[in-house]
């Protein structure tokens, strides 16, 4: 058992380390670094009522903290005392892909113990190998640390729903904790756990019901309070200044704060079947269709026929586990495919593997010949994986044609938090001479890789450049008009991600 762990923790680490640092920065990975930097430099210094520890945009400080450490080390060199980190984030981004690579041992774990060896070694090859896991798991953000904290709650859950310990409430709630330090919206957990509850209580005999329902009421009453706790141990800041961090997090959660606190407002436009629109509620349904490996698709929806039939709680958790998260359809913030739904991965790998274990059993029940049955899958998923390297966040299936075809009619935005700026950049650079200019129509700009050698600028019609660099997210999603470009200069190299083109580099005629 040990050995099968390790060689899916080893195929799923080195699937990442081997392309780590060729996408490029993303559009978040400053802020993470940066403001990690910072944290933990306070920390050092003592300084902990400083402003900036509940002032700074976005999470909870705890992934900020996690990744401060790493981000000491990925300094380049200070200016004036203002570190200046090297462009790619590597030791973070190492520590990243070895928290999700736990998440999928964590994940092998549950499917191995409350389903079947089979289905544990599988979810594991499974989830190491689907494409945009590839693509989020290598980048300082916080999906990685979802993919680790997620199947973590969730097991414990498992084993709290089979028997409600003392041990087992306050381990729940204390993960419970970090995990809404990770990300708020990993609050939907609790959604996830009464659910669980219900369904273990629907199965019991009539007797037995009342003494149930009132011992669970009290483990989740306990939990969240353990769980409310711990997240004010990492965030103690947040006691004495809660009305300017409730300001600020609701302005990044998008309610409005007059009579009507739980409005959401507009959602975010994007490329969506070929028109810039405002997302729709079933936006995320639409990309769970459209992203994930077909033949992973079909297995999937075999393993929810088989958990239907089977009728048992622990089957039903799963599917608690991938639906819940859909509720954030109804959030306004809706964008970047699944990457905020990205803690349903894990529940899509064991549905996966049940659904391939169900066909699979139709014609052995031997271990290892099952094994064998999956190698064609197993290509499969390379072959998925190996064409869009490394530019997995950009992987669309074979139900809209893949990418190529995604592309070549501009159904959905690519290159969306920067993919491909690194390479362009580079090719510019190695071919450019010395104190060339170069003309920027990119987005976003900050995720271009430069050189001090260069001048840059952003790109304007009466302008005249050496060189031009234009990202095609500019083109569909911004409206940018790319004839000037095309009429006065040449194109000269493509970064490419598949069958499609993520960035034009342009050279003067």
């Amino acid at each position: 058992m040990l050995l099968i762990f390790l060689s899916v923790f080893l195929l799923s680490f080195f699937i990442r380390l081997f392309t780590l640092n060729q996408i490029g920065r993303t559009w978040d990975e400053p802020e993470f670094i940066e403001q990690g930097y910072r944290m933990i430099y306070l920390i050092s210094k003592g300084d902990f009522s400083n402003s900036y520890f509940y002032t700074t945009y976005d999470h909870p400080p705890l992934i900020k903290y996690i990744y401060g450490i790493t981000a000491h080390f990925d300094v380049n060199r200070y200016e004036n005392g203002t570190p200046i980190f090297n462009y790619d984030y590597t030791y973070s981004r190492i520590l990243s892909i070895l928290f999700f690579s736990i998440g999928v041992i964590i994940t092998m774990l549950i499917g191995w113990r409350f389903f079947s060896p089979m289905v544990g070694v599988l979810s594991g090859i499974i989830l190491s190998m689907l494409p945009f896991s590839i693509g989020v798991s290598q980048l300082v953000t916080a999906e990685s640390l979802k993919i680790f904290i997620y199947p973590l709650v969730i097991y414990l859950f498992l084993l709290l729903v089979r028997k409600p310990t003392f041990k087992n409430i306050l381990l729940s709630g204390v993960i419970m904790g970090i995990a809404l330090q990770i990300k708020q919206s990993n609050g939907l957990l609790f959604i996830t756990l009464i659910l669980m509850f219900l369904s273990f209580y629907i199965g019991l005999k009539h007797k037995k019901k009342i003494n149930y329902i009132k011992f669970r009421a009290i483990a989740i009453f306990s939990i969240i309070f353990i769980s409310v706790l711990t997240f004010l141990a990492f965030w103690p800041q947040v006691l004495f200044n809660f009305q300017k961090v409730y300001e600020i997090h609701s302005r990044l959660w998008h309610v409005e704060l007059s009579t009507k606190p739980w409005l959401i407002t507009l959602s975010v436009p994007e490329v969506f079947f070929g028109n810039v629109v405002m997302t729709p509620n079933f936006y995320y349904i639409a990309y769970f269709s459209i992203t994930i490996p077909l033949l992973i698709l079909i297995l999937f929806f075999i393993g929810v026929k088989k958990i239907l039939v089977t009728k048992k709680w622990e089957h039903y958790a799963l599917i608690f586990w991938f639906a819940v998260p859909f509720l954030l359809s109804f959030y306004s913030w809706r964008q970047h495919g699944l990457r905020y739904l990205i803690e349903i991965y894990p529940a899509i790998a064991i549905i996966s593997a049940i659904g391939f274990d169900q066909l699979a059993g139709r014609f052995t029940d031997k271990f290892r010949k099952k094994l064998l049955l999956f190698i064609p899958i197993f290509i499969y998923l390379f072959i998925s994986f190996w064409y869009i390297k490394p530019y997995y966040l950009d992987y669309f299936n074979e139900l809209v044609g893949g990418i190529g075809n995604v592309y070549k009619s501009n159904w959905f935005q690519t290159g969306w938090w920067g993919q491909g700026l690194r390479e362009g950049g580079l090719y510019v650079i190695n071919n450019a001479k010395e104190g060339s200019s170069v003309g920027l129509a990119i987005s976003p700009d900050h995720t271009l890789l430069r050189s001090h050698d260069l001048k840059y600028s952003e790109w304007e019609k009466s302008g005249t450049y050496d060189y031009v660099i234009v990202n095609h997210y500019h083109i569909i999603r911004d409206g940018f008009e790319d004839s000037i470009i095309k009429g006065n200069y040449n194109l000269v190299y493509r970064v490419k991600a598949d069958g499609a083109t993520l960035v034009y580099i342009y050279k003067k005629k």
